[in-house]
């Protein structure tokens, strides 16, 4: 074999390699992501942040966005969480 043929047939076989072993598909179950929107006595950015946060570890998922729905004292937040272990409805 020549020196282009090696090269492509390795590019091959570590591409092959690398798409084969996703870890994203060796679970087997999907990613769900949901919406919550908790009260919080006081709405700002950081409070909202740690308010889903908290809610995210006690759903065993990951926060993809959290945000200020009604700002102030007796806020509303909005927090978007994704996971595997969370459920469809």
């Amino acid at each position: 074999m020549d020196t282009r043929r090696r090269v492509a047939l390795c590019s091959f076989l570590l591409v092959l390699i690398i798409l084969h072993a996703n870890p994203t598909s060796a679970d087997g179950k999907p990613e769900v992501c949901k919406y919550r929107t908790p009260s919080v006595p006081f709405c700002k950015g950081w409070s909202c942040k740690a308010e889903c946060w908290i809610e995210a570890k006690l759903f065993r998922a990951r926060v993809k966005e959290h945000r200020c729905i009604k700002g102030g004292i007796m806020g509303v937040c909005y927090c978007l969480f994704c996971g595997k272990h969370l459920t469809l409805d």
